[in-house]
């Protein structure tokens, strides 16, 4: 990643805690040497844990590794991942409904966290606390204390922390940020991003969902409690108690890509309208558009509509010289004054891809950081926090670098 140092150090000081107390290592991991088994946990293991699985399984021989805990509120998914480890090893796992259990096992190294955006960061943060490595779904969090806490306890016990925004790995993407960094365009003022579907692929079946099978209290989270609810359970991308809507749930990785493209990663304040205009039956919207401003001086916009999939590019940038998107992968003159580009510039010098969860591993057997460490999550869920609670509230928000606080402003 380009000016990888200044990034972090930079984040760090709006982090508003000392570099010093977040760049060194916390107590010792348990010792990893190439001949020792690196024994893994999956906490969430359905649709999104169950592909995290393959992935992880598919460098079990290069990496020695192995899954050997299972934890899931739900029964049948809890099973259905326990099966497939047997198979993949021989061996039956361990299997939890509580993940607090599953951490408390000593010999397990490391987990893969994907459980509803609102128990990440939590999540996260205890197995940090419990000496894991974590390779953890977007959006890190969904408000700010957890976004503290997970920030913190990561970088103060030195665990290995990957943020699941696969972007970071691509390596058109690398080479789009060195190329946007190094003033093509001329000075950006504006970045545009923007996510569409079509289908109401967000409203999941919930007719097999039985109340015995799912450990509803710890689905909950501490939460106020409420009587089960299936369709809670399985639908929980509509509900507020459970995720900050799209700004978190695709803004994450669009806004992510933005502010990596402009070396800026945390937003001083923003806005955010939008609304539930054809997708009926949901708290969040199903359209929405949030406007941020950052530091550097430029502004970037998050657009996302669930009834219409059409997207120019995902990301766009305007500078005084010209554009880049990441659709045609080109600087233009398009939009330029008197000093525009001259011609289109391709991407060149693009590095090989990597696959994100490989690049995780390899970080925890050989060290290194990883391409999506715990500050990009951090910067990414500010300004999910920020759109949530814009559009709840119908105000602007700022964030408070020295406070880490997000507040009407």
């Amino acid at each position: 990643m380009p000016n990888a140092d200044w990034t972090r150090r930079s984040f760090i000081a709006g982090l508003g805690v000392g570099a010093g107390a977040l760049l060194t290592g916390g107590r010792a991991l348990r010792a990893q040497g190439a001949n020792d088994r690196l024994s893994l946990g999956i906490i969430g293991s359905g649709g999104r844990g169950g592909a995290l699985m393959q992935e992880a399984q598919k460098y079990a021989q290069e990496m020695n590794l192995a899954f050997t805990a299972v934890c899931d509120v739900w029964r049948p998914a809890r099973e259905r991942a326990a099966a497939k480890i047997k198979e993949w090893t021989g061996e039956e796992p361990r299997t939890f409904s509580r993940y607090g259990e599953l951490l408390a096992l000593e010999d397990v190294d490391a987990v893969l966290i994907a459980t509803p955006d609102f128990a990440h960061s939590p999540i996260l943060a205890a197995a940090a606390n419990a000496g894991k490595h974590a390779y953890c779904e977007k959006p890190m969090a969904t408000n700010m204390a957890d976004a503290i806490a997970a920030a913190d306890a990561v970088r103060a016990k030195g665990v290995v922390c990957q943020i699941g925004t696969q972007r970071r790995s691509d390596g058109r993407y690398k080479a789009g940020a060195k190329l946007v960094q190094s003033g093509v365009i001329g000075q950006v003022s504006e970045v545009l991003t923007c996510a569409g579907d079509s289908g109401p692929r967000w409203s999941r079946g919930h007719g097999d969902v039985k109340e015995e099978d799912v450990d509803w209290e710890a689905y909950q989270m501490g939460l106020p409690p409420r009587p089960f609810d299936p369709r809670r359970f399985r639908c929980w991308h509509l509900y507020k108690d459970y995720t900050n809507g799209t700004p978190g749930l695709w803004g994450a990785h669009l806004i992510d890509v933005g502010t990596w493209f402009m070396d800026d990663p945390l937003p001083k304040s923003g806005v955010a309208f939008g609304g539930v205009y054809v997708w009926k039956d949901r708290e969040l919207p199903d359209t929405m558009t949030a406007l941020y401003e950052y530091p550097k001086g430029f502004m970037l916009n998050f657009t996302m509509r669930l009834a219409n999939s059409y997207v120019p590019a995902p990301e766009i940038f305007l500078g005084t010289k010209g554009m880049f998107d990441t659709g045609s992968w080109t600087a233009k003159p398009q939009g330029g004054g008197k000093d525009k580009l001259a011609a289109d510039v391709p991407l060149t010098d693009i590095p090989p891809s990597e696959n994100h969860m490989q690049n995780w591993l390899s970080c925890i057997r050989n060290g290194g950081t990883p391409n999506a460490p715990v500050e990009a999550g951090y910067a990414h869920s500010v300004a999910a926090i920020i759109a949530f609670h814009s559009w709840d509230q119908g105000r602007r928000f700022i964030y408070d670098a020295q406070k880490r606080e997000v507040r009407e402003g």
